[in-house]
């Protein structure tokens, strides 16, 4: 049952299973939004759960906070922006896993979610119904086997079937799993899929894949799928420092990119066959996308041209000593840039390869200076006010030098 009721904004907090990463940038969308509830009110209810409700870590309600935020947090962070004291709620009860799909389905029907986005979700969702122990015994027999996939071969030269969850049963977990899990993996992404698309095909059995796969990305390379108002300052700094363009994004966010596939290919073979002493992954992955993708090229392009590097690479790489990765890598990654410059004059050249500490203390201080002066100078994005500093610092150096 739902309950509608007015609550005090500090009766609220975030819930830990909710898909928003960054709910609020205050960019010039969450203003419109701010000064629409300023102006007319809160039109659609935020979706709570009471705390108590919260299986899957701590939330601190020493403060008076009754009450976890599953979707709305955009309009709860407009609605304190706007100066409001209490805003409209439908109270659920729902566990984690019901949580997590109302926070899914309830934000992609709104502010488009990023691929970065999705992937998170839908990879904590296949977190809390996937078992936790590798299986030992068939559930329909008992017999005991190796493994998932020696209970998958075991039915397979059985009569002993494995319970495969459709789109039509996907909410009766608890007849499918004892404890609230699945015995396989193989069910839980069926029940994801079936849940997610509405379908258990190969298709969405592979698009799940691949979110999975998005997700346990570097935080870093995920930032690549974000939208680029919701990038912290510290992966917008690394993306600048490897010439990648922070005010675009890579994928589509319905999470069929190509994009994604191309950047996780690359990292996997680049952990496999690198040396990490020699050259870091994530860093090879963001030097590479920063070299070959540029402004005129189209995303099908760069993703062909990703590919085509990552075989170059690991043939030049095959046998190879760890000592002369580094320079393999430079010097495979120098030559795509050269036949790409055949066709793209605009391709700039390779930039040295460069490991950037975005956690370490130089960087942390650049990025509280760049903080306060987007806040002084009131800069809309990133790119304004980087420029605005360019443009400043070009007429400085035109007035010391007498340049005309």
């Amino acid at each position: 049952m739902i309950e509608r009721t007015q609550l005090p904004i500090e009766s609220l907090t975030l819930d830990p299973v909710q898909s928003r990463e960054q709910a609020w940038s205050g960019d010039e969308i969450d203003r419109r939004l701010a000064n629409s509830i300023e102006t007319d009110g809160l039109f659609q209810d935020i979706m709570v759960r009471p705390l108590e409700d919260i299986e899957i870590t701590e939330v601190d309600s020493s403060t008076g906070v009754e009450y976890a935020i599953i979707a709305g947090s955009r309009r709860y962070h407009a609605a304190m922006e706007a100066g409001h004291e209490h805003v409209p709620c439908k109270i659920l009860r729902a566990d984690d896993l019901n949580a997590a799909w109302t926070s899914l389905s309830e934000n992609t029907d709104r502010r488009d979610l990023s691929e970065q986005e999705i992937a998170q979700q839908l990879s904590l969702i296949f977190e809390l119904v996937r078992p936790l122990e590798e299986p030992s015994e068939c559930p329909c027999c008992g017999q005991a086997v190796k493994g998932e996939t020696g209970l998958l071969q075991h039915c397979s030269q059985t009569e002993c079937e494995l319970p495969l969850p459709t789109p039509e049963d996907a909410d009766t977990l608890s007849e499918l799993g004892g404890d609230g899990r699945f015995d396989t993996e193989k069910q839980a992404l069926h029940y994801v899929a079936g849940r997610f698309r509405g379908k258990t095909d190969q298709s969405a059995l592979n698009l799940v894949k691949r979110h999975l796969r998005t997700a346990n990305l570097p935080p870093l390379l995920q930032s690549l799928f974000k939208h680029p108002e919701e990038r912290t300052v510290q992966e917008k700094t690394a993306m600048d420092n490897y010439g990648i363009d922070s005010n675009a994004r890579l994928g589509s966010g319905d999470g069929v990119s190509g994009s994604a596939r191309a950047v996780v290919s690359l990292h996997n073979t680049f952990s496999s066959v690198l040396d990490s002493e020699e050259v870091d992954p994530t860093d090879a992955v963001l030097e590479a996308v920063g070299t070959i993708q540029f402004d005129e090229m189209s995303e099908q392009e760069t993703r062909r041209s990703l590919h085509e590097f990552r075989r170059e690479l690991t043939a030049n790489l095959e046998e190879a000593p760890s000592e002369s990765h580094q320079e393999i890598f430079s010097d495979t990654l120098q030559k795509q840039a050269e036949k790409l410059r055949e066709t793209y004059q605009d391709v700039e050249t390779t930039r040295p390869f460069k490991n950037v500490d975005v956690m370490g203390p130089e960087t942390q201080q650049h990025s509280r200076w760049h903080a306060r002066a987007m806040a002084v100078r009131n800069s809309k994005s990133h790119a304004e006010l980087v420029r605005e500093l360019y443009q400043e610092r070009l007429e400085q150096l035109a007035d010391e030098q007498g340049w005309n």
